[in-house]
């Protein structure tokens, strides 16, 4: 069955990640592929460097150049390649790649779209999630990332016979296991694009509370729209000693095995592969209970979760963190391998075959 991915990226990310795991262990498996990136003339950067991380792969990619924001010429060479190619389904990631891929295929082309989840930040973000929620009418089939948003999504009008749950794929190596941080020198973790939906002012205004532990600091790895107004926000809470803005990172593994904790205030979320990064790599969660997230943890025993956006909620964790560290910890050691077949790229990708299947016209 010959396939094609068709991805609008942004900062590499979650859904950037789920994708070039996903390709990867496709292709590992012998599937036919081939990955079309669309490269936004308003911001090259963000496909080029995708390009460049697919391709660092192995994994075949094409830029589809997009000007504006309906460029019908693209859509015009966008059907060419798909049938040149012959592909058989494409698989759309995003809004936007949704609507390129809608608008190419051709009659016998089936049409799989991953609802990676949503951000709403703002009027437009809402209005395109809003537009591709519609659009779900007229795919074959919608993956969604977790049982949760399965269940959103059903509440929203998608027809739950074209809905399937597969949930994201992660490839990180088991921990070393001498590997051991010290309570009181590591620093709890934030990995995560810094944007409204993540909450992460909702987490400082929390640490900076007189009964939150003052040896506890912060450690962010990510950027992102909010990066400068939450940057202020910390020094003017007086935490600039405390948290440490570390920008975007390649070496998450690293920064997981010094960690505490993972931290991931949300106010909205598909399944975050920082969760199942940090349980994959046997280190406590600490995170709002949206999403998929209760689904990727085990409350209690490897992760403690909190209401979202509730400073409050948040200032009591964090007090109650250091008491119950060690048993988390343990509890993340336990569950570690099961996290790392459970999410497998190769189970992904064989659950991504099968549906393929199952839907194909």
């Amino acid at each position: 069955m010959r396939m094609s991915h068709i991805i609008a990226p942004g900062l590499m990310a979650g859904a950037e990640n789920v994708v070039l795991q996903g390709c990867t262990a496709l292709l590992a498996s012998g599937h036919e592929l081939s990955l079309l990136v669309i490269v936004e003339e308003r911001c090259p950067q963000y496909g080029e460097r995708f390009l460049e991380a697919a391709r660092s792969r192995a994994i075949p990619a094409e830029p589809l150049s997009v000007r504006g924001r309906l460029d019908l010429g693209a859509i015009s060479s966008l059907r060419a390649t798909l049938k040149a190619d012959r592909t058989e389904v494409v698989h759309a990631h995003g809004y936007k790649a949704l609507v390129y891929g809608a608008l190419a295929r051709s009659g016998q082309t089936t049409l799989v779209v991953t609802h990676h989840g949503e951000t709403g930040h703002d009027l437009l973000a809402r209005f395109y999630e809003r537009l591709a929620r519609i659009l779900y009418r007229q795919v074959d089939c919608v993956f969604s990332v977790s049982s949760a948003t399965t269940e959103s999504l059903v509440a929203t009008g998608v027809m739950r016979a074209k809905l399937r749950t597969v949930p994201n794929p992660v490839s990180l190596p088991a921990p070393n296991p001498d590997v051991e941080p010290s309570a009181s020198e590591s620093a709890l973790l934030f990995v995560g694009r810094l944007s409204e939906e993540k909450g992460l002012d909702v987490l400082l205004r929390a640490l900076a509370r007189s009964n939150t532990p003052k040896q506890l600091a912060l450690d962010v790895a990510g950027d992102g729209p909010c990066a400068g107004k939450w940057k202020a926000l910390s020094a003017s809470l007086g935490l600039d000693a405390r948290v440490r803005w570390l920008g975007v990172r390649s070496d998450i593994p690293e920064l997981l095995a010094k960690a505490q904790a993972l931290v991931l205030p949300s106010l909205r979320e598909g399944l975050p592969l920082a969760v199942l990064e940090a349980a994959s790599c046997e280190v406590p969660v600490l995170a709002s209970r949206v999403g998929g997230v209760p689904e990727a943890v085990w409350e209690g025993e490897t992760a403690m979760l909190v209401a979202p956006g509730d400073v409050d909620a948040w200032s009591k964790a964090l007090e109650a963190l250091p008491a119950q560290a060690e048993t988390l910890r343990k509890g993340a050691r336990r569950r570690g391998a099961e996290v790392r077949a459970r999410h497998a790229p190769e189970r992904w990708a064989e659950l991504t075959a099968r549906y393929y299947r199952e839907v194909a016209r």
